[in-house]
């Protein structure tokens, strides 16, 4: 998947520009709270997906041309005679003299800071791991790959289903698709598209939610009902 994070990278800001849409009232700007979760996960995903970019060498940087002139057609500019001016002085401004009670003060103050060794080492902010980017790209990589199994399709006769997996998946972003992987399969990815796949075969949103709901009980979901309840929603907008 070639420039695949450039895609990615894309699709975020076009999303973002998408969600950019606040309500005004009052001569006031409001965001609805679930665009603001949405555009904070997206923002999450676009820092992902950017820092892994630049470790990969996915950057493209441009080359600026410089128009040389020619010495023949090079233009002279006209000389502007200097213009003489008046010497003046300017007045001696004398610095003030720091007051004993500051310079206590100031002493004082000293006293009571912490010193800082100068080969005390001070912690950094953490970047993300390496272990959990490459993570995420096998995710994207599984999902691009990813064919119903044959007792799936022996089960429907070989017909094709009416959404795949794959678009599916695309309504979910980035983030959400690693927190319902994580939260409701285990970390499974394979499991997570064949449930997808299952939801294609459904024949409207009703059936939909009907493989949803056996999902949730038989899989005990109940322990994670934020991540299940986001879910159930995006299967039902989805479908």
């Amino acid at each position: 998947m070639e420039n695949n994070l450039s895609e990615k990278i894309r699709l975020i800001l076009n999303e973002l520009a998408i969600l950019n849409q606040p309500e005004q009232k009052e001569n006031k700007i409001f965001y609805r709270i679930e665009d603001l979760l949405k555009i904070k996960s997206l923002a999450s995903e676009l820092y992902l997906c950017s820092d892994l970019a630049t470790k990969s060498g996915e950057v493209f940087y441009p080359q600026i041309p410089v128009a040389i002139m020619p010495e023949d057609e090079k233009v002279l500019e006209p000389e502007v005679p200097a213009l003489e001016m008046p010497l003046v002085e300017e007045p001696a401004i004398e610095e003030p003299v720091a007051e004993e009670p500051f310079q206590e003060l100031a002493a004082l103050v000293e006293d009571q800071l912490p010193l800082i060794e100068p080969d005390e080492d001070v912690a950094e902010p953490e970047a993300p791991a390496a272990e959990e980017l490459s993570s995420a790209l096998s995710i994207e990589e599984l999902i691009d790959t990813h064919e119903p199994s044959e007792a799936l399709q022996d089960a429907h006769q070989g017909q094709a289903p009416r959404l795949t997996a794959e678009h599916l998946s695309a309504q979910m972003s980035f983030t959400r698709r690693f927190e319902f992987i994580n939260q409701l399969f285990a970390g499974n990815t394979e499991r997570f598209m064949e449930f997808l796949d299952e939801v294609g075969y459904s024949r409207d949103v009703a059936h939909a939610m009907q493989i949803f709901d056996r999902h949730f009980h038989e899989n005990n979901w109940s322990r994670r009902q934020e991540s299940a309840d986001e879910f159930r929603r995006v299967i039902q907008r989805s479908c």
